[in-house]
């Protein structure tokens, strides 16, 4: 099958198409809806009706060209920037163009077979899209907060405390609207109430994770949804002398990340798996970050777990109560 690599910016998109026999064809086209048909057109021209595409997964510039794709029948893999930077690294690539670039994604995905991309539904889609707004004002409200400690101007005051005060009543009607969102669909809201019979896993971190990691449930194992989200361990050892500290490997969502980390704060206090897991770790000396990163990473598993097999968290899974009797 043919492979064709994309650099996408905000207003066109760079194209490379591999045949089978490795020569490949280039082209450039509006970040459009007619720079889409126009690439259809051009694939089709070119003899490959049945390629992979393959892109970077930058900014939200991509997701409107992999729809457009995916609806056209085109296998899609969307891809973490990082990888491609790596896999460039590797082919000992000294030059940056969106030609070349859109070469070396397309070199990726030939050689290196990227799981298709699925596309969110409507309604996911729609769950992010608030979520993601309810940050930037929160975002926006800390920055505002942070203006009116230091100002001293009474009348920049009065505007800045106005302004705080929208800002907070429209974080609460969007809070509203993503509860309501949520009610109205069966399956949204049985996922939600999976995630948050979590212990230490509340209301707006399990909104947080089905909006952004909305297939969650069909990752390959635990292990793979950590290292999207970046909980991965990162280990840095080199013969006997180099053994640096273990680190997350922070490559993959932020803001999965993000939510994780009050939470697991109080799941080391109160939730029974994770209470024991950093016991274990405090015995074997590793410092706290360590371990609250430990926590971070158990709480995805578990939201991996009760989504994966739809069933509740049960404290007690392994560890039976016995009979008072």
């Amino acid at each position: 099958m043919k492979t064709v690599g994309v650099d996408i910016a905000k207003k066109k998109f760079d194209a490379a198409l591999q045949s089978e026999a490795g020569e490949k064809r280039y082209a450039t086209f509006d970040n459009s809806v007619k720079g889409y048909a126009s690439f259809v057109k051009w694939l089709c021209g070119e003899g490959a009706q049945e390629a992979q595409g393959c892109m970077e997964a930058t900014n939200i510039y991509w997701e409107a060209l992999a729809e457009y794709l995916h609806d056209k029948g085109y296998g899609v893999s969307v891809v973490n920037p990082v990888r491609i930077a790596g896999y460039a690294r590797s082919q000992l690539q000294r030059n940056k163009t969106d030609k070349i670039d859109s070469a070396v994604i397309c070199d990726y995905c030939a050689t290196q077979h990227p799981a298709l991309w699925t596309p969110p539904t409507a309604l996911q889609k729609q769950l992010r899209s608030l979520e993601r707004h309810r940050d930037d004002l929160e975002k926006s409200l800390t920055q505002q907060k942070n203006r009116l400690g230091t100002c001293t101007e009474s009348w920049v005051r009065d505007s800045l405390q106005r302004l705080i005060a929208t800002l907070e009543q429209e974080i609460v009607k969007v809070d509203e609207q993503l509860q309501s969102l949520i009610d109205q669909h069966s399956e949204l809201s049985g996922q939600f109430e999976l995630l948050t019979s979590i212990i230490s896993l509340g209301p707006r971190t399990a909104t947080k994770i089905l909006a952004e990691m909305y297939d969650l449930a069909t990752y390959a194992d635990s292990a793979a949804a950590a290292a999207d989200a970046g909980l991965s361990p990162a280990k840095h050892e080199s013969g006997d002398s180099v053994r640096k500290k273990t680190k997350l490997s922070k490559v993959g969502k932020a803001s999965i990340r993000g939510v994780l980390y009050f939470p697991a704060l109080s799941a080391i206090r109160f939730n029974p798996f994770i209470r024991q897991l950093a016991q274990r770790l405090r015995k074997k000396g590793k410092p706290e970050m360590v371990i609250i990163g430990a926590a971070m990473r158990k709480l995805l598993t578990l939201a991996y777990g009760v989504l994966k097999h739809k069933q509740p968290f049960d404290p007690n899974y392994g560890h039976p109560i016995p009979d008072p009797s």
